[in-house]
């Protein structure tokens, strides 16, 4: 597995957050607002909130592996914070700022600049995207 320096970490698991607190806060305004196609706004909103959130998990026990933290610690760290409400936002700043005990070995893999950066704009856009397709449709 890759390692999951800090700007993977950005990339993949703060902004995508930040996104899906966006995409609630414009679910709250349709549901409260009623404006074009909100049924299938909202399931559009949910889904894409969901998804974006199973990417910062992932994104999270990847930087937990990093940071020298078994997976199923960092996994259930990320279930007890997610059940806490904000308290996955105080998890995700600690991994964001934490810094790694001992150096990585030379061998281990660093994530190159390729095509997976590329995920990083589409994980943020394409929900939005998917909102504006499924709010244009009757």
């Amino acid at each position: 597995m890759h390692r999951h320096h800090r700007g993977h970490f950005v990339a993949f698991a703060l902004l995508p957050v930040l996104n899906v607190a966006a995409l609630l806060i414009q679910g709250l305004n349709l549901s409260t607002h009623g404006m074009g196609n909100t049924g299938r706004s909202l399931v559009v909103i949910l889904v894409a909130a969901a998804v974006s959130l199973l990417c910062a998990a992932v994104s999270a026990v990847k930087r937990g592996r990093d940071l020298g933290y078994p997976a199923l610690t960092t996994s259930l760290a990320i279930l007890v914070s997610l059940m806490l409400g904000p308290a996955f936002l105080v998890l995700l700043v600690y991994l964001a700022f934490a810094k790694a005990a001992d150096p990585a070995p030379a061998d281990a893999p660093v994530a190159s600049m390729g095509i997976q950066w590329l995920w990083a704009p589409v994980l943020l856009v394409a929900p939005w995207m998917a909102l504006v397709v499924a709010s244009a449709f009757p």
